[in-house]
């Protein structure tokens, strides 16, 4: 009987001090959100649009070239550049490095090219050694070319007729060296929707892009949908050639644009600029298996480590409100606020609704999963394969600038 009490009372200690850590799970889960979401709010806030000024009359404009890149785009690439050739900008060249593409893709370019004088083709028929694709085809299309400002754009971009000269507009008069811009994205889906947003409130929280633009910190932005820079901050911090074995070769653009002493700014699109990034929840999964695992520097024990606590800071507001007791439930409604004031900013850039706030914790699953396979497909593979070419992890580790 006395072993059955001591036995009783044990069981009765373990669940007390369960449901206690639980609790605390539940407040970190709670400041984590509310921290996210009204910093989110403050910075966002402090960000500057595309239509934040009027745009600069065509004879003051600065010359400008928009360059962007396609392999194997023979479906796509003739809208992409008709788009880009649309813009209204005077002293505007587009150049569209065909790079190594085996099918009809070099061929449309090349009787676009005929067609508008505007638009320059280069082709790329080989990769050099210790150079990922993309950085050496965006490298060759600024080698190119002589004007005072590059646009450096994904070809899937969308842009509006004003977006260039807007952007610029912007950049001239408030003295900025490098604009990114994040586009809107086209989501055809509720589980895009879901994983975009968990995508981008993750994206939010771990890069607070609106501190790019303080010179005393240490975070940088750039945006491959739309990364404007000025022609010599560019070469001052050494383009692409300074990020050549570098995945994720948009931020580290900026990485190395702030580092040189560049003034950069992240701006909201405005509506000038869309995307529609990958389709399908499959498509997605797929899409970020190049990079999820690169943003976490390659780091194994981070990757093991980061996605369970992202799981727990996801489902925490979930489980909070079915705990016993008062405090894990009104803990459970201030991480439930932060959730609402990040996916309310996530809103306000991408075509989301806020309602689907409500499913964030399968966003977030979502994100996760396709982090880890990203994990275990690049560790499995021993390196990533990109549009057809392989690269050694040893090697993606030694040219990591990001």
């Amino acid at each position: 009987m006395g072993t059955s009490i001591v036995y009783s009372l044990n069981y009765e200690i373990l669940v007390v001090r369960a449901l206690d850590l639980a609790t605390v799970g539940v407040a970190v889960a709670a400041l984590y959100w509310l921290e996210a979401g009204i910093s989110a709010r403050l910075g966002q806030r402090r960000l500057p649009g595309l239509k934040t000024l009027e745009p600069i009359r065509d004879e003051a404009l600065p010359t400008l070239t928009i360059i962007a890149t396609a392999k194997d785009e023979v479906l796509r690439v003739e809208q992409a550049a008709r788009s880009l050739l649309a813009q209204d900008y005077p002293k505007m060249a587009v150049l569209v490095v065909d790079d190594r593409s085996v099918d009809g893709t070099g061929a449309i370019l090349d009787r676009l090219a005929r067609e508008d004088p505007r638009l320059r083709v280069a082709h790329v028929s080989d990769l050099p050694e210790g150079w990922i694709g993309e950085c050496h085809a965006l490298a060759q299309g600024a080698e190119a070319t002589d004007s005072e400002w590059i646009l450096f754009v994904d070809a899937d971009v969308t842009l509006a007729p004003d977006a260039a000269r807007r952007a610029v507009s912007l950049a001239v008069r408030q003295g900025w060296d490098h604009i990114a811009v994040g586009p809107d994205m086209r989501l055809e889906s509720l589980g895009e929707a879901l994983f975009v947003a968990a995508f981008m409130v993750i994206f939010n929280s771990s890069q607070r892009p609106w501190l790019a633009s303080d010179p005393r910190r240490r975070n940088a932005i750039g945006i491959g949908a739309f990364n404007l820079v000025r022609r010599e901050a560019y070469r001052r911090a050494g383009g692409h050639g300074a990020i050549r074995y570098e995945l994720l070769d948009d931020m580290a653009l900026g990485k190395i644009l702030k580092k040189g002493g560049a003034r950069q700014v992240f701006a909201k699109h405005d509506g000038l600029a869309a995307v529609r990034w990958h389709p399908g929840v499959g498509g997605l999964i797929r899409g970020v298996e190049k990079n999820a695992f690169p943003a976490a520097r390659y780091n194994v024990l981070l990757g093991a480590t980061a996605p369970w606590l992202m799981l727990w800071i996801g489902w925490a507001p979930v489980f909070g409100l079915t705990m016993p007791g008062i405090l894990p439930k009104l803990l459970a409604l201030a991480a439930w606020a932060g959730v609402l004031l990040c996916y309310r900013e996530v809103e306000r850039s991408v075509s989301i609704r806020l309602w689907q706030a409500v499913l964030m914790p399968l966003g977030i699953t979502l994100f996760v999963y396709a982090f880890l396979r990203s994990m275990a497909v690049t560790l499995g593979q021993g390196g990533v394969r990109w549009r057809g070419t392989f690269y050694p992890l040893g090697a993606l580790r030694k040219g990591r600038v990001w």
